[in-house]
């Protein structure tokens, strides 16, 4: 991953979060075998009134197809998603896995803590991928060998 486009991501949720609600955005890219490779972020909040509450956010049914069609435009794909949790707990909540907006194999999601208010690095993120049975959270460890920031 580009670091401009993750310093760029977590700063914007930072701004957005205000320190009181969730932020969310999308990354979109190449597939390059099991690679996914970012090029670009789009945030939910310029896509749409994302809704934003102290434990949700919201993507209209509206914004979720203008993206797909952007993206088909572009030739890119749905890659990711990162969004901000209140507290530490980072791990996908029932609501998260209920409204996923890819259930592609190899679809990313990260939860960042705090809102992204405070200092954090890959280990204190909530790492996620789309597997075949469901949601797969990343061990430290999964972290260090298969995240790349360049």
């Amino acid at each position: 991953m580009d670091r401009t486009i993750l310093d760029r991501t977590v700063c914007e949720l930072q701004g957005r979060s205000c320190g009181w609600r969730e932020s969310g955005a999308i990354w979109a890219g190449a597939v390059d075998g099991p690679n996914s490779i970012v090029q670009d972020v789009f945030f939910m909040h310029d896509l749409c009134d994302d809704q934003g509450g102290a434990h949700s956010l919201e993507l209209s049914e509206d914004a979720k197809f203008w993206l797909y069609r952007e993206l088909s435009r572009r030739g890119q794909k749905l890659l990711g998603m990162i969004h901000t949790h209140p507290e530490d707990w980072v791990g996908l909540s029932r609501v998260d896995r209920a409204n996923q907006l890819c259930s592609r194999i190899g679809f990313w999601s990260l939860v960042v803590p705090f809102y992204a208010q405070r200092p954090w690095d890959l280990t204190t993120v909530g790492v996620h991928i789309r597997v075949d049975p469901g949601w797969y959270q990343f061990s430290d460890q999964d972290v260090k060998e298969r995240i790349v920031i360049e």
